[in-house]
């Protein structure tokens, strides 16, 4: 009877234990982030696959969208919890009664290149040697691929006419080509003359003798566009006043995976380019990494001067801003302090 009861306390004890395991897990809260799957996205990426999140007390798993404009549309509809967009995909819809709230800063200057067919800067006579104002004069005539209208790609390739003395409705032709994949293949087409992206097409078009990077953003060539809140991190302001500790653990997981980032370069390659982006070369995965990182916030801090940088870029196109960026209205450090 001993020897029985014996036996029962250990299978008792087992199904406890098991029945612990799956409860444990249960209770670590669940967040979706929703985005592009695109590199500046290599802290949520590594911090899925080097299991941050989770040691931070968060699960996250990953939704893809197919343009950004679907980032806030995803949070209110509850697909995902936290997304990414820069300050005007959100900033508007407050107006509407959408409230948003800002919780990191994530990528701290501009990054998009400004990359020029190679036939179209020989006829231009660029010289790369020139100071910033007058390589942008090289877009005259030219025919500027853009993914949409008042988007960034639009936005800041009237920026850059502007700094060469152009004028963005006389001087250039402002094309909407569609996404990433449809300007590289307009650019090698000759379809279009010009574009501007974010690694990895404008290096990709470089490196394989079609196109010359002649402004480099990622590189912060340009004082003006550095430092400022480019993309940020977001999410509801109902859900960020509801879920505080877990949007805590998944900020500071931020800030843990970009440190880890900076620590293991090569595994962290590996990790991307296994998982995440599967169908790029991996000398341009790792030439657009060494270059899009130092973009990428480690503190996640916004300040006025990152605000102030971002509204500026508006004014010079002759487009002010209307925006309340008081603290607690569409933005907070809270979440990043440790």
């Amino acid at each position: 009877m001993a020897l029985k009861t014996l036996r029962w306390v250990f299978v008792l004890l087992a199904a406890l234990c098991i029945a612990d395991g799956p409860a444990s897990a249960q209770q670590l809260p669940k967040m979706v982030h929703a985005g592009l799957r695109t590199l500046y996205l290599a802290p949520v990426f590594i911090g899925i696959d080097r299991g941050i999140f989770k040691a931070n007390g968060v699960e996250v798993t990953y939704q893809e969208l197919e343009s950004g404009a679907l980032s806030p549309a995803a949070l209110l509809s509850g697909q995902a919890h936290v997304t990414s967009d820069e300050i005007l995909g959100i900033a508007p819809l407050a107006k509407q009664g959408k409230e948003f709230m800002m919780v990191y800063n994530l990528m701290d200057r501009m990054t998009m290149n400004l990359v020029v067919r190679n036939d179209a800067l020989a006829k231009a006579g660029y010289d790369p040697k020139a100071p910033v104002t007058e390589r942008a004069k090289a877009l005259k005539g030219l025919t500027i691929g853009i993914t949409r209208p008042g988007a960034p790609t639009d936005t800041y390739s009237r920026y850059f006419m502007i700094m060469g003395g152009l004028d963005p409705t006389r001087d250039a032709t402002l094309m909407q080509i569609g996404g990433g994949g449809a300007l590289n293949a307009a650019f090698r087409s000759g379809r279009i003359d010009a574009f501007m992206l974010s690694p990895p097409f404008p290096q990709e078009a470089e490196r394989d003798g079609v196109g010359k990077i002649i402004i480099n953003n990622t590189a912060g060539e340009v004082p003006e566009l550095t430092g400022m809140s480019y993309i940020v991190l977001f999410t509801t302001k109902e859900f960020a006043e509801k879920n505080k500790p877990a949007l805590r653990s998944y900020v500071h997981s931020i800030q843990d995976s970009l440190k880890w980032i900076g620590q293991n370069r090569e595994e962290a390659l590996k990790l991307l380019g296994a998982n995440w982006f599967k169908n790029s070369k991996p000398e341009t995965l790792a030439l657009s990494f060494d270059a899009l990182l130092p973009s990428l916030s480690t503190t996640g801090e916004f300040t006025p001067a990152s605000f102030k940088k971002f509204l500026d870029v508006y004014k010079t196109i002759g487009e002010p801003v209307d925006i309340d960026l008081t603290e607690g209205r569409l933005w907070t450090n809270e979440f990043v302090k440790r």
